[in-house]
């Protein structure tokens, strides 16, 4: 039976529960914000500032937006007017993402200023006072949006002299759990979903099918967390990603350097892996690589030590997690062509078995419906900036990974990867659905246990498919609650 058929979504609750920091998730959708490159958590957050309100917008408010992006949104080709705009002693301020590195030059006995960048103007060496980079030091990772104020110095460089984050600030945790412990479980599990965007009452999402999306959500709350998502094309698999933070980096498809996913050896510039909370590939069945082993090799250490190296550097230590993105085919029967070897159509570096078997699961994104318009959340949901800070806030709280060693059994044939892969997976269901951590152990076994087992299941079938050597021991994982 379908949750949306017993469950009745509660907006007044949310909204009583989370006040400013809900919206009505049929504002953005009808913005026209996501058709300017606006992540959802940038726009959310611009709409309330704008036209708070609820409901799809009106023409008045279509208006105001539309003003506001037309003056604060630049487009790439905006640059040179920008720039002789800024000669003429002006200050100018838009809305866009800023990056902040430090050049070391060697042996010059000079201490380094910061530098900017503002990637949707190809501006790269704007000068920015170390004071602005010390309020909002996230900026020397991923970067930041926010509203940036650019002036002239008499020396020709553009100046950053003023910068307002949008991102959400630190969340409280505590009180994050204390607003859980107001909803049941069915009413919390379709806020979480309608807050990634989609909508909860829609007939085809069954409780199954919430359990996968949800899923999604996994390398957000757990650190060194790796998995696979494979499904036909229109399911929604990289919109999450794509919205959500600016902590998750999504790359589709093409080349791969191990410069950018590593480190440059040339600049000594930090990879995405290295600054980031989750890197996603997406289209990797198109994915290639010059050298793949000068990828894959530094991975498979990475992945199972949250350690790499590269061109002599010294080891460097990240918590991110990496999730691959893949569309494969179907039969008549809506299952994968190839179920036995669910990577059959994967570029060949994924048939190595000491790469696939750190991978803590796939997600049958066959079982989750092909996305349609009337699939949109117009519920009440929290803000996508606050809903991707929270959960990625829970990545250090340990006490999540406790509960499941306490409470799972394994046989004695399961392998350490495995347990270890079912209770990360585990543990951030918990995370998702019961941050307060009240709950039964049959509560804990069918929404935590049993899923997380289905996802490293995928994985054991293709291992016992592909190497005799794990064939060694039974094909089928068991593991049950702890009494």
């Amino acid at each position: 039976m379908n949750s949306s058929e017993t469950v009745a979504y509660r907006n007044e609750l949310v909204r009583e529960v989370f006040g400013s920091l809900s919206i009505d998730k049929s504002r953005l959708p009808s913005s026209g914000l996501t058709g300017t490159g606006v992540p959802s958590f940038v726009g959310e957050w611009l709409l309330d500032k704008i036209v708070p309100g609820t409901g799809s917008l009106t023409s008045e408010e279509l208006e105001k937006v539309n003003s506001f992006v037309q003056k604060a949104f630049p487009r790439k080709d905006d640059k040179e007017e920008i720039i002789f705009y800024l000669t003429q002693d002006a200050f100018y301020k838009l809305i866009a993402l800023m990056q902040v590195r430090v050049k070391v030059e060697q042996k010059t006995g000079e201490i380094p200023e910061p530098l900017a960048r503002i990637p949707v103007l190809n501006l790269e060496e704007c000068s920015i006072s170390p004071d602005l980079v010390q309020k909002n030091l996230m900026l020397l990772r991923q970067g930041l949006w926010g509203k940036i104020s650019l002036t002239m110095r008499p020396d020709g460089q553009i100046e950053v002299v003023g910068f307002e984050p949008f991102q959400c600030s630190a969340i409280d945790l505590k009180a994050y759990a204390e607003c859980r412990a107001q909803f049941s479980t069915d009413e919390w599990r379709d806020l979480m979903f309608c807050s990634m965007g989609f909508n909860p009452q829609h007939p085809s999402y069954s409780r199954e099918a919430k359990t996968w999306v949800l899923a999604r959500l996994l390398p957000l709350v757990e650190p060194n967390y790796h998995i696979m998502e494979l499904a036909p094309k229109g399911t929604g698999k990289s919109f999450v990603f794509e919205n959500i933070s600016n902590k998750v980096k999504l790359i589709s498809g093409g080349k791969i350097t191990p410069a950018r996913l590593l480190i440059d050896g040339r600049t000594k510039e930090i990879g995405l892996i290295g600054r980031h909370d989750v890197v996603v590939l997406d289209e990797v069945q198109s994915l290639t690589f010059d050298n793949p082993e000068e990828v894959i090799g530094p991975l498979k250490t990475y992945m199972a030590s949250g350690r790499y190296n590269r061109s002599g550097f010294a080891d460097i230590s990240s918590d991110c997690s990496l999730v691959m993105l893949a569309n494969i085919e179907l039969d008549e029967q809506q299952r994968p062509k190839n179920e036995d070897n669910l990577i059959a159509n994967l570029p060949k570096f994924f048939n190595e078995t000491a790469f696939l078997d750190r991978f803590a699961g796939i997600i049958p994104g066959w079982q989750i419906p092909k996305f349609q318009r009337d699939m949109t959340a117009y519920q009440t949901g929290l803000k996508m900036d606050f809903f991707g800070e929270a959960l990625l806030a829970l990545r250090q709280d340990s006490r999540f990974i406790q509960y499941a060693q306490q409470n799972t059994h394994f046989d004695s044939h399961v392998t350490v990867r495995d347990q270890n892969a079912i209770l990360k997976s585990a543990a951030g269901f918990l995370k998702i659905l019961y941050p307060h951590l009240k709950l039964t152990v049959m509560d804990y076994q069918r929404d935590c246990l049993e899923p997380a087992m289905q996802l490293r299941q995928a994985i054991r079938n293709v291992l016992y498919h592909l190497d005799d050597e794990f064939r060694q021991t039974e094909r089928e994982i068991y593991a049950e609650i702890a009494f």
